[in-house]
């Protein structure tokens, strides 16, 4: 009888044990990640660009009216062209739907003629000789990436910010 409470007690401990890592499991799928890009043309070339002005672009989204609430942007970059200058960055959330409704927000705020502007003379700020070129918003747009790319910067998100998931 002894023998059958302990199975007993030891099955029901790896139930809980399985079920608390499914559930673990779940967890740890609930941050999603999108990655964007910001593109301007820089005509007619770069003479040379700080990007240290450009990539706070991405900072500076948070700050505009009706930023989503549950998202938040990080892992940002700069791809720097002959004639361009691109700001990639990953917007992060617990909430699909969150990322869905950054992801309209996003597609509208750029089509604010007062944005488009700001973010041009940040761009041609960093400019070495910002009269030289003529800098103008040609895109923004959400950008495809592969799954491993998804899982990889998800991973150094939560190691980042030490997210327990």
């Amino acid at each position: 009888m002894e023998t059958l409470k302990t199975r007993i007690k030891e099955t029901d401990l790896l139930q809980n044990t399985k079920e608390d890592f499914t559930q673990n499991q779940d967890t740890a799928k609930m941050l999603e990640a999108h990655k964007y890009a910001i593109h301007f043309d820089i005509l007619p070339e770069i003479s040379y660009l700080n990007q240290e002005l450009p990539i706070i672009i991405a900072d500076l989204l948070q700050l505009f009216h009706q930023f989503p609430k549950d998202v938040w942007i990080s892992q940002q970059s700069v791809d720097e062209g002959l004639d361009f200058c691109r700001v990639v960055f990953w917007v992060f959330s617990e909430s699909s739907d969150a990322l869905k409704t950054f992801s309209i927000w996003f597609q509208a705020l750029f089509r604010e003629s007062q944005v488009a502007n700001v973010l041009e003379c940040l761009v041609a700020c960093a400019l070495d000789e910002p009269d030289a070129a003529s800098v103008e918003l040609t895109d923004w747009t959400r950008l495809h990436a592969l799954e491993a790319d998804v899982e990889k910067v998800i991973q150094t998100e939560k190691e980042k910010n030490k997210i327990d998931m």
